[in-house]
């Protein structure tokens, strides 16, 4: 997938230093959790099991967002989650590419791919995440409430697209 900017691709196990960097981002874990990934190895093992074996089992899941340099920057990407009975969208980007639409870019042409393919589609965002909530309406989503979907016990608002 590509658009203007961005190439929009599958993950590969050759992206793990990428995604070290990515998920150990104060943001990170300050909007989205700390997954315990602090090594290659373990980055290689999040990229086998969310983005490859993920698209293999469920025809979806998430993809690494690069500029047209081919530089990863951030992901984006349709998750299933055991709580939700619909997929719903996540993005994450590197602080030095946020704040410049790039993860609306990448977010709305994934939802053009998969349009019609769900009858819904969710997203969850922390209560704090303002700048999400907003890319978040912008892509078509409204709020319906608030749900504790993790082991945290922490609320997050949860969003719905037709």
């Amino acid at each position: 997938m590509n658009t203007k900017r961005l190439v929009i691709r599958h993950g590969q196990l050759s992206d793990a230093p990428f995604i070290l960097s990515l998920l150990n981002q104060p943001s990170f874990y300050r909007y989205i959790a700390d997954k315990g990934i602090y090594t290659k190895q373990q980055a290689e093992e999040y990229l086998q099991k969310t983005f490859i074996d993920g698209h293999q089992q469920q025809g979806f899941g998430p993809y690494i967002v690069a500029n047209k340099l081919g530089v990863a920057i951030g992901m984006v990407g349709l998750f299933q989650r055991a709580a939700l009975a619909v997929p719903d969208i996540g993005f994450a980007f590197l602080k030095q590419y946020t704040g410049q639409g790039f993860a609306y870019e990448a977010a709305a042409k994934l939802l053009s791919v998969y349009q019609g393919k769900f009858p819904q589609i969710a997203a969850i965002a922390d209560v704090d995440n303002k700048l999400s909530h907003k890319l978040l309406n912008k892509l078509g989503f409204t709020a319906y409430g608030k749900a504790v979907l993790n082991n945290d016990s922490t609320a997050l608002v949860v969003f719905i697209r037709d």
